[in-house]
Parts: C-alpha cells; structure tokens; sequence
C-alpha cells in the first residue's frame, strides 16, 4: 500500500512545482496540501474503508479549486491552468470512480460525482455516470426519478428526461411519482410548444399518462395529484376536463369532497356542484360552492371529521376572498348544520359555545341551544359541563341534570362533572341530598369519589360530619388510600390535633392497603418521628416488615434507608 501512495504522491510533484512557480502557494502552504494529500491517500487505501475519508478527500481537492480560482482572480493569472486545475479535476474524478467501485450502494454518491462532472465540465461522463446507477439501482422507481430530475434541471433536455421516466414507468408500474412527473413533463411541452401540431402530440401524451396511471394506481390522493398538475398548466381544457369528470366519478369517497370544495376556493369549479347551491347565502360565489360541496358530503356521508374540515376550511378563508362578517357568519352557518345533523365533536362544541357567547346570547338561547345538542350527541361531556354551567344558581337543577348525564356519559366523563359539581355547590341543603344520592349510588365509578365527598363534608359540615363519613368510608369499601390521606390531613388542620384519631385513621390505612402499599406505612413511621411517639416508630417498621408482601419489602427497605439519609 506504502508504494501505491508513494506513486501517487510523486504524480502530483508536477502539479505543486506549476503552484510553486507561478506564485500561488508559498512553500510552507505547498508542504501542508502534499502532507493532506499523503494522509487522505493512505486512508483510502487501506483495507477497510470508510465513506468519510473519501468524502473529507473529495472536499479538500474542491475546496482547493475554489481557493485556486479566488488567488488567480487577486493575482490577475491565467497561465499553467492545465498542470494545475485540469490535474486537481482528473484526480478528483479518479477518487469519485473508487469512491462509486467502493459503494456502489449508495445512491447519493452518484449525483454528487455528477454534479461534479457539470462544475468541472466533464460532460462526456455524465450519461455513463447514470447508465451505471440505473445498472445497479434500476430497481429502485427513485432512481429513475432521480434521472429523470438530473435531465430536466441540470441538462434541460426533456425529451430524456421523458424517457427515463417512460422505462422507469415500465420496470415500477406502482410508482405514482413516475407518472406524475412524466405527466408534468408532456404538459410542460404541450405549454412550450411551437406549433399546434406538436402541442397535440403532447397533450395526447400526457392523456395517456394519467390514465394508464389510473389503471395501476388505486390511491385516490394520485387522482388529486393529476388533477392538481392540469389545473397549474391548464394547457388544454380536454384532458383538465376529463381528470375533473374522473375526480367527480370518485365521490362515494369522503376525501373527494373535501378535494372539490377546497379546490372551489381555490377558483377551480365544479358544474356538478351548482345544482346543491341554495339561495339564501349572501356570500361570494366560491363560498357559496365550497358550501354547498360540503353539505352536500355530509348529507351523503355524516361524519363528524368532515363536518371539523369542513369549518376549519372557513376558518383558513383568505381575507380577499369574502369581508370579516361574511367569513363569521360562514362559520356560524356551518356549526349550525354539525349541530342540527348531529356531526359536532367535543372540540367543536367548545368552539361554538365560545363563539355563541360572544353575541351575548341570553340563557334561553343558550339552553334551547344545548338541548338541541344533547339530544345528537348526548355523549359529549361539554354539553353536559356548559349545562350545569349555565344552571349555576339553581343547585337542585345541577343535581338533576347530574342524574340524566350518568344515563350517557363514560365513567371518566361522568367523574369531571361530579368534581365540577362539588366543587359549585354551596348550600349545604343540597350537599346532603347530593351526598345521599351518592350513598345509594352503587357505581364503583362514583365511589372513587369518596376523597373528594370526604373533604366536602368537612367544607360544609365541619370535624363531626367528616369524622362519620370517614367511619362510613371505612366500613363500607372499597376505600382509597386517598381517603385516609384526607382524613389525616383533616385531623392534622385542627388547633390541636388529636393523636388517637389520627393513629386510628392509620390503623385503618394499614388494614386496607398495609399489604402492598409501602407508602402507607413511611407515612406512619414519618407521623410518630414528627408529631407523635418516637420509640414507636422501630415497632411500625417491624410490623411493615411483617405484613408487607415479600415482593415489596425490599422498596420498602430501600425507600426507609433514603428517607434517613435525607
């Protein structure tokens, strides 16, 4: 390997004596760039190579030239070009080639090496540069694109980029993007044509493009795609027409519709839709289109998504479009229709209560309003928060209305209205049929409410109160560990807290949970430390030892030695 170097090295004297002499490079700077080139030699000769030392000696030999050009340009110099930068360019290309024998793999190193031939001027490499990555990639539909790509941009020759995308097309008949890109290609020529003759050539191209597409591809976003690309050239209004016709023949399909109103605000016009348009909106032509698409749509298909689109579409209206009001009372009109045809999600029942409110709607209005919604959408728990909301001075109503939403809300759902409606509550008459209904309730739902109904009591009630609903609690599980939490903490509130009481509420804690809950236990041990009887504490943590289940004695053990450390 030393000996290959060695040659190379000496092949480039030449090149560095022309830098030498023509006063490019002083000798100092001439002995770092033979030093860089000895190092990057050897690295990528060695047997195991790596893509970053051919990288790093690609970038240093261009970034050489670069630097080459700059000092010729301050000294005013153009002799010795050959020996110098023609040398630089050869050796470059001669890395690139081991580069690509090396890595054959990796796609990107091919543009990138063609991309250096453009710069240098090596055109008379290019087309073997993507024979080969077509020989090894060919079964790749990227690759071909990537050909295609290379012709259209760098080579502006679209007859070949036509035709890489043409025996692309023929090995990847799945690849959508083959037939995109071939489709833009024909329309682009059909648009730059010279002659009728030659645009009608192209134009019956690019027919048969998009529906030899069509026959391979069942994705309905390809169809959109097609669509999208006449409509931007709109060349000619046959092939526009019939994409259009093919698009409207798809509209058992939800996305169409979307499709087709999007593209009425767009300007691109259906005459199929006319006929859904009614005459009471007082709004631009393209809204009133987009409009009627989608109702038309959520006639056909009800689907709450839709019906989200479908406003947020509004929503996005550009401002020259339609005025400020027209635009709201657009929006107002579409959550009307979710809300009359049942189609509105939580989110959207949110959005328009928020935006109801604005107009200063009195509570009738308001209440007419979400009846009408709870009797679509029952479900929904913001209806049922926005009602308890809206009967916030009448507890007995909230109680009531409490009593219709468990009949339809998840068990999460109906758990935030109860916390929102202890919360609310403020008398303590209705409190106490509240916390009756609740002692009649059997749902294991509800009863994970018993810490919140704990802390109420003693809110409303006072010490007594709380202290029998905890006796309660405890006699009647199942009983969170939540619940003693609360009690302890009610206890250790009060002026003087009572020890016995709150030893006893431990004692219950351990009963219920002593078994698998470590934290009861550090909680008593932390009590008796703190507040109660130090030379208890050694006994509890025997006891925790005791009772604990074995998997959990270790975390306990654990969690006690970082508590004394603390």
């Amino acid at each position: 390997m030393a000996e290959q170097v060695n040659q190379r090295i000496e092949s480039m004297i030449g090149e560095l004596e022309q830098m030498r002499r023509t006063n490019l490079y002083q000798d100092e700077e001439i002995k770092e760039i033979s030093r860089k080139r000895k190092e990057f030699e050897y690295r990528i000769q060695r047997r195991m190579k790596a893509k970053d030392d051919f990288v790093q000696y690609i970038a240093f030999e261009l970034a050489l030239l670069e630097d080459i050009v700059l000092r010729r340009k301050q000294l005013k110099m153009t002799e010795k070009k050959r020996d110098i930068e023609f040398a630089i360019a050869g050796r470059v290309n001669k890395v690139f080639k081991q580069f690509l024998f090396r890595f054959q793999d990796d796609i990107a190193i091919y543009f990138e090496y063609l991309k250096f031939c453009r710069s240098v001027g090596f055109d008379f490499a290019v087309s073997s540069i993507i024979g080969q990555m077509l020989q090894i990639h060919g079964d790749k539909p990227k690759a071909w694109q990537l050909a295609s790509y290379w012709e259209k941009k760098e080579a502006n020759n679209l007859e070949n980029a036509a035709s890489f995308l043409l025996k692309g097309i023929h090995r990847h008949p799945e690849a959508d993007f083959l037939y995109l890109d071939l489709f833009e290609i024909e329309l682009t020529n059909a648009f730059k044509a010279e002659n009728d003759e030659d645009k009608e050539k192209s134009i019956k191209k690019a027919d048969i493009v998009w529906r030899n597409g069509l026959k391979n591809i069942t994705d309905i976003r390809f169809l959109f795609k097609i669509c999208d690309i006449a409509l931007k050239y709109a060349v000619d209004n046959s092939v526009t027409d019939a994409i259009k016709r093919e698009v409207w023949s798809k509209r058992s399909e939800k996305e169409v519709w979307t499709y087709i109103a999007e593209k009425e605000l767009e300007g691109y016009h259906w005459e199929e839709v006319e006929e859904f348009v009614t005459e009471e909106f007082q709004f631009p032509e393209q809204i009133n289109f987009y409009i009627a698409a989608y109702e038309e749509a959520l006639k056909q298909i009800p689907d709450k998504k839709l019906l989200t689109k479908y406003i947020h579409g509004l929503l996005a209206v550009n401002n020259s479009l339609c005025s400020d009001l027209q635009q709201i009372t657009a929006v107002k009109h579409a959550w009307y229709f979710g809300l009359e045809n049942g189609l509105l999600d939580n989110d959207m029942y949110e959005f328009g209560f928020n935006m109801l409110k604005l107009d200063d709607l009195s509570n009738e209005e308001l209440s007419k309003i979400l009846q009408e919604g709870l009797r679509n959408s029952p479900q929904c728990r913001f209806l049922w928060e926005e009602n308890l909301s809206l009967h916030k001075n009448d507890e007995n109503k909230m109680l009531s209305i409490i009593g219709e939403a468990g009949k339809s809300l998840k068990s999460d759902d109906l758990i935030y209205l109860w916390n929102y409606l202890l919360d609310n509550l403020e008398s303590q008459i209705v409190f106490k049929n509240c916390y009756k209904r609740f002692q009649n309730c059997e749902s294991s739902i509800l009863l994970s409410l018993k810490p919140k109904f704990l802390m109420k009591i003693y809110e409303h009630n006072g010490l007594k109160a709380a202290r029998e609903v905890y006796e309660d609690f405890v006699r009647t599980p199942p009983t969170q560990v939540d619940v003693h939490d609360v009690m302890i903490q009610i206890e250790l509130s009060q002026e003087k807290p009572a020890l016995k009481n709150i030893r006893k509420c431990f004692e219950c804690a351990i009963q219920h949970h002593g078994q698998t809950n470590i934290n009861v236990w550090m909680d008593y041990i932390k009590f008796e430390t703190q507040n109660g009887n130090l030379q208890s504490a050694p006994a509890i943590h025997r006891r925790a030892i005791a009772v604990l289940n074995k998997d959990v004695v270790s975390d306990f053990l654990k969690a006690q030695a970082l508590a004394k450390l603390k």
